[in-house]
């Protein structure tokens, strides 16, 4: 195709000219200064800043046999940043000790990890999904099977663990956060 060389051709390629030098002038601008300040393009938010603390609640675990026991909780969320987080909830009553131990991570709406409950002797990995307001987790290690989901919001939370291959068939608990 050939060039137009009329002055409105003319004109009209100055014009472009101009604006790419002038679109590539603020891109560089903004470039630099993202890489002054350090900013990154952002990623799926990670949601254990607002998990970090201490919960209070209570909870109910059913056992091997259809047993269902009543139990008062606490949990204490630990992070290092954003990406990694320890999860540590102990229900108990007089008969029975929940005691579930996790060390996550997250990136970019992924969690990987490890668990352990330690009064029914089971430990595995985690692996799952996570957004601004739920973990949806699977849980595994040798016979054990299950899920693990945190649903919250402010200062409210919901953790519910089902197992299979366990005495410990699962456990629902509401917490509130303390303080």
């Amino acid at each position: 195709m050939a060039a137009d060389l009329s002055p409105v051709g003319i004109v009209l390629e100055e014009r472009v000219v101009d604006w790419v030098k002038q679109s590539a002038g603020a891109l560089a601008a903004g470039a630099m200064a993202m890489a002054l300040t350090g900013a990154t393009p952002a990623l799926a938010d990670s949601p254990f800043p607002s998990l970090v603390g201490a919960w209070s609640g209570k909870g109910t675990a059913r056992i091997e046999g259809g047993k269902n026991e009543k139990l008062s909780c606490k949990g204490y969320y630990s992070g290092t940043g954003n990406n990694q987080m320890r999860l540590n909830i102990i229900c108990a009553n007089p008969s029975t000790k929940v005691e579930l131990r996790s060390q996550l991570t997250y990136a970019n709406g992924r969690v990987t990890g490890t668990w352990e409950e330690r009064n029914f002797n089971q430990t595995g990995t985690i692996s799952g999904s996570a957004d601004e307001s739920k973990l949806r987790l699977n849980i595994g290690g040798g016979a054990l099977n299950g899920q693990l989901s945190v649903s919250f919001t402010g200062a409210k939370q919901s953790v519910s663990l089902s197992t299979q291959g366990s005495a410990l068939k699962g456990v629902n608990i509401s917490f509130a956060r303390n303080g």
